[in-house]
């Protein structure tokens, strides 16, 4: 197969962010510096208390279709000696690549243990074997002058896949309970491919889309590019189908064409069907910032219809857009989920409508209800209100440190219980 230039490697993003300092840099240069600074460790109050636990626990692993769109080669063969590796087929190569060698040198390749984990039954539990083959499939990156595998670790790749009377085994990275930093690995049956014609086909799949993907990034017409790019965003457009590889990398990209994003992504919300989702097409409007204000109106009609779009994306985009007129209709979300009304509070005060302060006052949930999981919400409305000006906002800072789930986040609610009281 012919090989084809190798791709820009472009950072992805989540899809929620749910601090509120999303207009730090929009408005760090006006905003006072307390008010900076508050807005600041609100950045990492949310981080520290609910993301990072969860990351732990849930640790990616890519599929075959997204390996194919960063590997340099991808081969398959065998493994003849400790780190030498047999091949039968180049199925990707290098375009600088002169000669596609039959014996090539993998290091660390010995490191990869084989020792197989079928998972059984709950009574029976699980067992162990060890693989007998030497059959591989190997994406590859190449490191200086040596050909490595992709997300090599101490005791296996996420690169690598070993097959065995035509099924699939690929490593998993799994969490480890005993301190160490570096995740430990277990060798499982591809929950992605479980034979070898599955994974064949899905690379070959792979490759095609990688080959779609550079056509995109080449085009030089910034409107042209803007359609392709948006069409990735819904899963009855996309030209990888139901696969998200390149989905999660157009929200680097089509900040960068400015107008053209705002003009495109407007056309598909607008033409939207039952089903599509729109949160990413939102997010990257938020990105966008003031540049995306003409699709303000597109965003509150979305908003407004039940179940179309993700309430606190939509709000933090429209905070981040900077449109004040729209403080009105977004108020009614102080009814919603506590996340959400945490996320209008920071829109509110973004706005500056002081309006909004005894509506949030009243959206404060009762101390004597607040559980863990509330920390990190509540003290985003309470920033809020402090960045409004509200006369109460120490009565009821010093209300919620008196709550056992609070009390670890009294160096962030310190700066909130100076100020004027009415009560």
């Amino acid at each position: 197969m012919t090989g084809t230039s190798k791709e820009e490697v472009v950072p992805s993003f989540g899809l929620r962010n749910r601090s509120f300092s999303k207009q730090i840099g929009r408005q760090g240069s006006t905003m006072r510096p307390e008010a900076f600074l508050l807005r600041s460790l609100a950045l990492f109050a949310p981080i520290g208390l609910a993301t990072l636990p969860l990351c732990a626990e849930q640790l990616s692993i890519p599929s075959p279709h997204a390996l194919c769109a960063e590997a340099d080669a991808i081969i398959t063969g065998e493994r003849v000696g400790a780190s030498s590796v047999k091949v039968r087929q180049w199925l990707r190569a290098r375009p600088d690549l002169e000669t596609r060698s039959s014996l090539i040198e993998i290091p660390e390749l010995e490191k990869n243990q084989r020792v197989v984990v079928e998972r059984g039954t709950k009574s029976k539990g699980s067992r162990t074997r060890h693989l007998k083959s030497q059959q591989l499939l190997c994406f590859l990156v190449k490191n200086r002058d040596r050909w490595q595998v992709m997300n090599q670790g101490e005791a296996g790749s996420l690169g690598m896949v070993w097959i065995e009377a035509g099924r699939c085994y690929q490593y998993e990275q799994i969490e480890n309970h005993d301190g160490a930093e570096t995740p430990g690995y277990s060798l499982v049956v591809s929950k992605f491919c479980k034979t070898e014609e599955e994974l064949l086909t899905q690379v070959r799949r792979g490759l095609k889309d990688r080959r779609k993907w550079e056509s995109a990034l080449a085009i030089e017409n910034p409107e042209e590019q803007a359609i392709v790019l948006c069409s990735y965003l819904l899963r009855r457009t996309s030209p990888e189908g139901a696969y998200e590889t390149y989905r999660k990398r157009v929200r680097a990209l089509l900040p960068k064409l400015g107008e053209h994003a705002v003009a495109e992504l407007m056309i598909l919300l607008r033409r939207a069907k039952a089903g599509d989702r729109l949160d990413e097409a939102i997010l990257i409007l938020k990105d966008l910032g003031p540049l995306a204000r003409p699709a303000t109106g597109d965003i509150v009609r979305l908003l407004e219809e039940s179940g179309r779009v993700d309430s606190g994306i939509a709000i933090e985009a429209l905070a981040r857009i900077g449109d004040t007129t729209v403080a009105h209709r977004i108020l009614p979300f102080l009814q919603d989920t506590l996340h959400v009304r945490a996320v209008v509070a920071g829109a509110m005060a973004s706005f500056g409508y002081q309006d909004s302060i005894p509506l949030i006052e009243k959206a404060l949930p009762n101390a004597e209800t607040v559980k863990a999981a509330d920390a990190h919400h509540i003290y985003a409305m309470l920033q809020a209100l402090h960045e409004l000006g509200a006369e109460k906002t120490p009565r009821f800072t010093r209300d919620y440190l008196q709550v056992p789930a609070m009390r670890h986040l009294h160096d962030l609610l310190e700066p909130f219980l100076d100020g004027r009281d009415m009560e």
